[in-house]
């Protein structure tokens, strides 16, 4: 039962960060330009949904774990930090598809050059943060009971 909430919290944050892009690349060039992109960028997107959903998905394990052993100190701050730094990254490209629209034209340009980058430096710090997520995991024990 509890690994089905943390697999469950997994799949949700992928579902909102794959609905977020959806939102934000389908306003900013409507619904053809959201599907050549989603062609386009298709083993991108996979990576980054992939690994923020599992990412979630530890996270949520580690939290409950250290709920049942309040003498476990699961120091998830710097994972939780490291995805929150690779969510930035991983969707900062699409800001350019809005720069234009609120005037900020020259941060288009510069996010449009560099998005592939950009989206490696995602993945590379969402893989981080399932790293460290995992090995704190392998470290805690498994509670028993409850």
């Amino acid at each position: 039962m509890a690994a089905r909430n943390a697999v469950r919290a997994g799949v949700v944050a992928a579902v909102a960060l794959a609905a977020f892009y959806a939102l934000v690349v389908g306003f900013a060039g409507g619904l053809e330009h959201l599907g050549q992109q989603t062609v386009e960028d298709w083993p991108w997107l996979v990576m980054i949904v992939g690994g923020f959903g599992t990412q979630i998905g530890l996270f949520a394990e580690l939290r409950r774990r250290k709920r049942l052993h309040a003498d476990v100190r699961a120091a998830t701050g710097g994972g939780a930090g490291a995805s929150a730094v690779g969510m930035v990254a991983c969707c900062a490209h699409h800001i350019a598809d809005l720069a234009p629209v609120i005037g900020a034209s020259g941060a288009a340009v510069f996010l449009t050059e560099y998005r592939t980058p950009i989206m490696a430096a995602g993945i590379a710090i969402n893989a981080l943060g399932v790293f460290l997520a995992a090995r704190r995991l392998r470290r805690m024990p498994v509670p028993t009971g409850r």
